[in-house]
């Protein structure tokens, strides 16, 4: 099993923020974080995302956007996606990964 997961999205406000604060209940002992293809760099989380989130159970406080970038991708050992078109973004920032 993976040790480190990265979720990302487009602008990491929304939908990947939300997967991650939601392993990281479901999976306590693993390092989980997440990022975006697209970032709106150190925004919190978007409202309507918050309130969903908290509606399940799942806090968002303290949550900021943050890019993904190559030397990011190398922190972890599976990067989950939120849209197909991810992988693409994923690629080109980090061929490598």
């Amino acid at each position: 099993m993976f040790s480190t997961i990265l979720i990302v999205c487009t602008g990491n406000i929304c939908r990947s923020p939300i997967g991650e604060r939601y392993l990281q209940q479901l999976l306590p002992s693993k390092n989980i974080s997440s990022a975006g293809t697209q970032a709106l760099v150190d925004h919190e989380a978007d409202q309507s995302a918050d309130e969903v989130a908290r509606k399940n159970g799942i806090s968002l406080a303290g949550h900021l956007g943050r890019q993904f970038t190559s030397k990011l991708s190398k922190e972890y050992e599976l990067i989950l996606v939120m849209e197909k078109n991810h992988i693409e973004h994923i690629s080109n920032i980090a061929p490598e990964s």
